[in-house]
């Protein structure tokens, strides 16, 4: 269905757990009135058009990524996890100046543009159109606080700095690890030389957080509480929940015959990409679910149910994707890679978790999610399955009821109408500012400056 009104454009980049919370920032956005447009891989089309929103489609495609590497998306996955350059270097950075025309040609008329954190591309479109930026960040970790540093780095933070010796450590550290990160950005400097903009450096070149008008973290306060240095335009507006895909928000009905015949299972995922290079995993969440006499549901990649559907009986049930939203509430314990919106809904739910996390910021959400005292945490690409057992059996009431209360506060939050709220009045002051240049220039007043002097 065509929206009538201001059109705003989103851009995203990534997996499932990158896009479900930009649809339910435009359905916000379009029930404010505007016109949301999602611009992201072909690959999505289907879906975000079924959601009744505009679409555009940016480069690189999953398809084409998959084709030129020579590599389908379990090995992406597995690279990723073994190379945190992967991304950049090869996914990301040398597509830049393609997804940079599509999205040039895609923000035509709109009034404003919302950024996932690595949508490089948006940003300086935003810049060469003259129009309000938000950047949206989903996971704690990109806010950079040296209050409450990064959990999941390999650096050595103060994790829970005392005193201003210890937070002023932080912040230079901090500021070394952007900067070095941002030299290896060159592909995205050299873009903005030939765009002839304007340079910019450390965390500003790579996420935007001074030169966005708006800042915007798709998470739970919970997870990251506001501290003193994410600045006046950072706004963290709390979860998302929309899950619905494709098929809709049914549950496939051998699942949903399985989760009402028995006891509450080990509900066992790993979100939509990480799942593809982790077959071997899933038969080890089998082994120890056994092992604990517990049944267990797994959601795996639909390419991979077939042949995990080997190790079904009647106390595993393997099943494609199902809206997390529906099955968590019913788990006896949430077992999951930590990616934010899987985070997300399992803390909505009231369940325990076990988090064994595999690559980029899954680890700093599991570190997070630890310290609430809802979760176990054990390094997915080194986790056995005795070892799994052994943290299964940690879980124990204390755990249960911490989740039950921790739920209670994340399922008032409504993260996407906040960020809508936030950027339609981004771009409503965005609009008053151009109206009052047009006046004093229509009057040849020289600006609202002119009075002062």
């Amino acid at each position: 269905m065509a929206k009538t009104g201001a059109k705003i454009l989103i851009a995203t980049f990534g997996s499932l757990g990158d896009l479900h919370p930009f649809v339910a920032l435009a359905h916000a956005l379009a029930r404010n009135g505007f016109a949301p447009v999602i611009a992201t891989s072909a690959a999505y089309a289907d879906y975000i058009l079924g959601e009744g929103l505009g679409f555009a489609p940016i480069r690189p495609d999953a398809d084409d990524l998959t084709s030129r590497l020579g590599m389908d998306l379990g090995e992406i996955a597995r690279k990723m996890s073994e190379d945190d350059k992967f991304l950049f270097d090869t996914l990301i950075f040398p597509h830049l100046r393609e997804s940079y025309d599509d999205l040039l040609a895609a923000s035509a008329g709109a009034v404003a543009i919302v950024s996932h954190s690595l949508a490089f591309s948006a940003r300086l479109v935003a810049e060469a159109r003259g129009v309000p930026l938000a950047t949206v960040l989903l996971s704690p970790m990109m806010l950079y606080s040296a209050y409450d540093p990064p959990l999941g780095s390999r650096a050595p933070l103060r994790r829970a700095p005392v005193g201003k010796v210890e937070v002023a450590y932080n912040r230079f550290l901090l500021w070394s690890l952007s900067h070095a990160i941002a030299l290896w950005a060159e592909p995205l400097r050299r873009l903005r030389r030939e765009l002839g903009l304007k340079p910019r450096y450390g965390l500003d070149l790579l996420l935007g957080v001074k030169s966005s008008d708006a800042v915007i973290g798709l998470f739970s306060p919970t997870l990251a509480p506001p501290q003193p240095d994410h600045g006046s335009r950072t706004l963290i507006a709390g979860h998302t929940f929309h899950d619905r895909y494709l098929e809709g928000g049914a549950l496939p009905p051998r699942l949903a015959a399985f989760l009402d015949d028995g006891p509450a299972p080990v509900i066992f995922t790993l979100g939509s990409f990480v799942a593809r290079a982790r077959r071997d995993f899933y038969r080890d969440c089998v082994t120890v679910a056994r092992c604990l006499g517990r049944r267990a549901a797994i959601l795996a990649h639909e390419d991979d149910v077939p042949e995990l559907a080997r190790e079904q009986g009647g106390d595993v049930c393997v099943a494609p994707y199902a809206p997390h939203s529906a099955v968590f509430p019913r788990a006896w314990v949430v077992a999951h890679h930590g990616g934010v919106g899987t985070t997300g809904q399992a803390m909505r739910a009231g369940r325990p978790q076990l988090i064994t996390p595999f690559l980029g910021d899954q680890f700093d959400n599991a570190e997070r999610v630890q310290r609430l005292g809802v979760a176990r945490v054990l390094d997915g690409k080194t986790a056995t399955p005795d070892a799994m057992l052994r943290e299964f059996e940690r879980l124990d009431g204390a755990y249960e009821a911490r989740a039950a209360t921790l739920a209670e506060n994340v399922k008032r939050e409504d993260g996407a109408a906040v960020a809508a709220l936030r950027i339609a009045a981004m771009a409503a002051h965005d609009h008053l500012r151009r109206e009052e240049e047009a006046l004093w220039a229509h009057a040849d007043l020289g600006g609202p400056g002119a009075l002062r002097r």
